[in-house]
């Protein structure tokens, strides 16, 4: 699948969540989902393995404006995504390691 760069939003580990690096991507006017892989030490504790790769779906008001659906949230880690959502979310991890990696993640692997 194709991504469609105008729908994306990069929320580096530098600026957001200090954690991980999350490539999110509008799928409609109501619905997100993310890339996410964990750059640094969650949050100063060790349970969590760099390198860590997950997929959060979002979907209603408190995430979208201008949405009129009732809110919901979920997150996967990368073995139990739904198939509904694995090309796009594969698509995703490929834009991020082709255009992001260089510039965000460095010393991960």
């Amino acid at each position: 699948m194709e991504i469609e760069s105008a729908k994306l939003k990069f929320n580096s580990h530098k600026v957001h969540n200090p954690s991980c690096d999350i490539l999110e991507y509008q799928i409609d006017k109501d619905t997100m989902i993310t890339y996410g892989i964990y750059v640094n030490d969650y949050q100063g504790k060790k349970f969590i393995q760099l390198g860590t790769e997950f997929m959060e779906f979002y979907t209603g008001e408190n995430y979208n404006t201008g949405s009129l659906k009732r809110s919901y949230s979920r997150c996967w880690n990368c073995n139990s995504i739904p198939s509904k959502y694995k090309n796009i979310w594969n698509s995703l991890k490929q834009y991020y390691v082709t255009n992001l990696t260089n510039i965000h993640y460095e010393n991960l692997l």
